[in-house]
């Protein structure tokens, strides 16, 4: 099954440069008309930026690209100051502000993810023992040669017990952690570096050995993926309950359930999402 969030969606929940896109979708507008527009109330955007700032590549912070955000607003029609909210509310990342300071490079974004698959694999404990990961992503510029993997915990996680293991086309760099936040960063080398523009396929397998139940599972989204697909198997001993699809801002309590699912003759239950754009999209489920 696939969603779209509506604009009035992501103007509440974000990301920005996601609410940006759907706003200049719906106005039918391109991008070299929204810059001329710009121009007439004399402020000066290149398009190349325009397509930065939608695509999530660069986020705007100075006071000018501020100012041409709140004119994009009018140009828009959408609430004041409703894609500058969206500005405030996470850091230049869009990640919490711990996780780019973690590991050197990390911020670098100089990747696009094409393509993710997950199998997400819960045993007869209940747990989410396994998450086999399969990625297509292509280089931005020359010389990118790996990529950084995050996972983020529950609280009653404990992150010394994850593990990742590399099965094709890239091997295991540095890993940290960071106990406070519940996320631990893994550094994914390819066989070789990249050339702009080049493609490439990747997959490993996350570990985890601590023994709870497992509720959901979801893709953290920094800037944009185009694909998206989650499966998640359960073992004919451990059925779940209300299984559904989520939305979540970073910022955000509580998630937006969207889709129930309901599991097939395997006992698994997938969902797939092209052009994601909110911070988290996933699946959670209850147990008996």
């Amino acid at each position: 099954m696939t969603t779209t969030p509506s604009l009035e969606a992501l103007l509440r929940i974000g990301p920005f440069h996601s609410a940006l896109r759907a706003a200049i979708r719906r106005r039918g507008l391109t991008l070299e008309r929204l810059r001329l527009r710009l121009g007439q109330q004399d402020v000066a955007v290149a398009l190349s930026t325009l397509s930065d700032w939608q695509q999530g590549r660069v986020r705007p912070v100075s006071p000018k690209s501020l100012r041409a955000v709140a004119v994009l607003e009018e140009l828009l029609d959408v609430p004041p100051r409703s894609l500058l909210t969206l500005l405030e509310h996470t850091g230049p990342s869009g990640w919490p502000d711990v996780v780019p300071g973690m590991m050197p490079g990390f911020n670098a974004n100089d990747l696009e993810i094409l393509s993710r698959h997950d199998r997400v694999f819960v045993d007869a404990e209940r747990h989410a023992s396994r998450v086999h990961a399969q990625m297509v992503v292509r280089a931005r510029n020359d010389g990118v040669d790996r990529f950084y993997s995050h996972y983020f915990c529950d609280d009653s996680v404990e992150t010394a017990q994850l593990r990742q293991e590399p099965v094709r086309n890239c091997r295991l760099g540095r890993s940290t952690r960071h106990d406070a936040e519940r996320v631990v960063v893994h550094e994914l080398l390819f066989d070789k570096p990249l050339r702009e523009g080049e493609t490439w396929v990747f997959e490993f397998v996350a570990h985890d050995a601590t023994r709870i139940d497992s509720i959901e599972y979801a893709h953290g989204v920094r800037c944009f993926l185009a694909q998206s697909l989650i499966e998640v198997h359960f073992d004919p001993a451990a059925l779940p309950v209300d299984p559904h699809v989520y939305l979540q801002d970073w910022e955000e309590r509580e998630p937006h359930r969207i889709i129930d699912l309901v599991p097939d003759h395997t006992n698994s239950v997938h969902h797939f999402e092209t052009d994601v754009s909110v911070n988290w999209v996933g699946i959670r489920w209850r147990w008996a």
